[in-house]
């Protein structure tokens, strides 16, 4: 009792010492005197009574869940931190103010937003003030609130929300706030974050300190968007991921989240044209037309523009206009055909399933499931297609390099150079040779021949069809189809080059690369892989008839009855032509093949040291030590009985000398 008796006490000393000033000196200082206390908290409502001016007549407003009491350091922080509390709280002339007022009238600083909402379905239907969603003591700028901050705004009311008709609903839920569907003419985005994935641990993304350290520098802007147009290209991406790949902290990749930037707040539920999957996943979609990097910097984060062609390469969301340039797109499959339980339906009848099964591979891919169900690699692993292979981005397997199906098998197969420790020879083997050319033995096999640019410090360039054209009519690419292309190449139009043509056509773009200036290119050549020109999916890590040389090292491999020159087509894809065998012969004095055909290299190089110290290390140090032992007494031994053989031999030596 006597502790609520200092409380009034304490509240009618403050008021008594407002009362007694002017009303222009009301500021924040003399409302946070009561309601930056705790104690407002524990008064009873008959103490509280006593310290306003009763206004029986008057009826409440809805409070919105706001408390009495004001925490004065999250107030300074919020966005109203500026603002005087009667700013907002009009009705107060004097203290004590009313017990009763209405509710704050935010369209005198927000006029537009309120229009927006009055006009929404959210307002007719609730009628729920601005202070109900937003609590106006602590809100934080907009675009600072995260993706689960903006959803638990609206799960404040919307708890028992299904959307049942909404197909993946956990992925949709972890990268979609509720207005990016729900608000239509809000203005939305993608933002990256560059994160690392530690397989097994999970993705993160990396802190400022983490990419200083990397980068060996604190301007971390400047060393990614290395021409300064504050636009990140996806050769600078690639550029940065190489730098982390080399800090070998793990694999980097961009972490997507698709915000709203510009919030309206015309809430509708009336979402019914949105039940299309062509919606949002296209490139057209409304949050790709504004693409961002987030960049930790010490103390902030700062925002650069990205080029929307990143939506190419690193694709978030499967796009359906750029799926049509996948190995499925281009044979017309339809996202109903993989998808056996997804049923589309007209617009406004949405989806009849909640969550997507598997897609049903077997049903264009009958033959490549049978072989695969009997490998070792299926009965051991059980991985499923896609657990390989990307449905949505997909490209023909011929237009894979041996880098990029390698790829393939080193997302769960680490380490394999280690591995293969038994096999001689293995950067060399490993750059030119596929995984399945020995695990996938009834795979058809083949020389594959590109055409290539090796600039002055040896960079290797693979010339696109645009290069081509560039070279032979100019920037007008019109003059030349790919067909016409082939036909160039092959002058006598039977489809199969032969060495004079390719050493023709070869020496043809290098006389143009003469001419251009511009280029930084050395010279035009043929490069050259082994790689499996027709897959075959029964694998097997049984590969003891493959750890003969002469499998491969011999007139008679494998590969040697197929051979073919990779002829690159507009938009990036590629066509082959059978090449005759005498290319091997013809075109090495040029040096075109030297490195298929090195067997040695002709210097020791820091890999050589690397291999030799691991070769010790799994020898093992003891048995290293009893080997230098052994040495060390065979060699004492040697000179001990040769020393004893010259004592003993003394007077034998010594005669012979004389008698000569």
């Amino acid at each position: 009792m006597n502790g609520k008796i200092v409380q009034i006490l304490f509240f009618l000393f403050i008021s008594t010492n407002i009362l007694t000033s002017d009303l222009f000196a009301l500021d924040k200082e003399d409302c946070l005197g009561c309601h930056g206390s705790k104690d407002i908290l524990h008064l009873s409502p008959e103490e509280r009574l006593e310290m306003v001016v009763p206004t029986p007549g008057k009826k409440a407003v809805r409070k919105g869940g706001i408390s009495l009491y004001v925490e004065a350091s999250r107030f300074e922080t919020s966005v109203h931190g500026e603002l005087d509390c009667l700013d907002c709280h009009t009705e107060i002339s004097e203290i004590p103010h009313p017990q009763r007022m209405g509710a704050v009238d935010c369209s005198s600083c927000h006029q537009e937003i309120v229009d927006q909402y009055r006009e929404s379905k959210h307002a007719r239907v609730s009628k729920r003030l601005c202070y109900e969603c937003h609590n106006p003591h602590y809100t934080q700028s907009f675009r600072e609130l995260s993706l689960k901050k903006r959803i638990a705004i609206c799960l404040k009311c919307h708890k028992d929300v299904k959307h049942n008709w909404l197909p993946q609903q956990e992925y949709h839920f972890k990268y979609l706030e509720c207005t990016v569907c729900h608000a239509p003419k809000a203005k939305k985005a993608l933002e990256f974050f560059i994160s690392v994935d530690r397989g097994g641990v999970g993705n993160r993304v990396l802190t400022y300190k983490e990419l200083s350290q990397i980068l060996k520098t604190s301007k971390i802007e400047e060393n990614i968007d290395t021409n300064r147009d504050r636009i990140i290209q996806i050769e600078e991406v690639k550029t940065l991921f190489s730098k982390i790949e080399k800090s070998k902290i793990g694999k980097p990749r961009l972490k997507e989240q698709i915000l709203i930037l510009t919030p309206y707040h015309n809430f509708t539920d009336e979402v019914e044209h949105i039940k299309d999957c062509t919606m949002c996943h296209t490139s057209k979609a409304p949050f790709y037309q504004e693409i961002f990097l987030k960049i930790p910097e010490k103390e902030k984060w700062t925002t650069v523009r990205v080029d929307k062609s990143i939506i190419a390469k690193i694709p978030p969301i499967p796009t359906k206009d750029y799926y049509w340039d996948t190995v499925h797109g281009r044979n017309g499959i339809e996202c109903i055909e993989c998808h056996a339980d997804l049923k589309v339906l007209r617009t406004g009848e949405g989806f009849s399933v909640k969550t997507l099964g598997p897609p049903v591979c077997e049903k264009c891919h009958e033959e490549i499931m049978a072989e695969y169900k009997n490998s070792l690699h299926y009965r051991v692993s059980k991985k499923i297609c896609f657990g390989c292979h990307d449905p949505h981005s997909s490209i023909p397997f011929s237009q894979l390099s041996a880098e990029e199906r390698q790829k393939i098998c080193t997302k769960c197969h680490k380490n394999i150079e280690r591995k293969h420790d038994w096999l001689p020879q293995r950067r060399i083997h490993f750059k030119f040779l596929e995984c399945t050319m020995c695990h996938s033995p009834k795979a058809k096999k083949g020389i594959v021949f590109y055409l290539r640019a090796i600039d002055k410090k040896g960079k290797e360039w693979r010339l696109t069809y645009e290069d081509i054209i560039d070279f032979l009519v100019g920037k007008d690419k019109n003059k030349l189809s790919n067909q016409d292309l082939i036909s160039f190449i092959d002058k006598n139009d039977d489809g199969f080059l032969e060495d004079r043509e390719i050493i023709f056509f070869i020496k043809l773009l290098n006389s143009f690369r003469d001419k251009k200036e511009e280029r930084n290119w050395e010279k035009i050549d043929l490069g050259v892989n082994v790689l499996v020109l027709k897959p075959s999916h029964n694998y097997t890590d049984k590969g003891t008839k493959a750890k003969q040389c002469s499998i491969c090292h011999s007139p008679r491999a494998e590969f040697y009855s197929k051979l073919v020159l990779e002829v690159p087509e507009p938009g990036g894809t590629i066509s082959t032509i059978d090449v005759d065998k005498s290319i091997l012969v013809a075109i090495h004095p040029i040096p075109i093949t030297s490195d298929f055909y090195l067997l040695g290299e002709k210097r020791v190089s820091k890999r050589d040291i690397e291999e030799f110290i691991y070769v010790i290390r799994k020898i093992g140090y003891k048995w290293l030590d009893i080997f230098g032992i052994f040495l060390i007494f065979s060699v004492i031994l040697f000179f001990g009985l040769h020393t004893i053989i010259r004592i003993v031999t003394i007077k034998i030596r010594k005669r012979r000398k004389e008698e000569k």
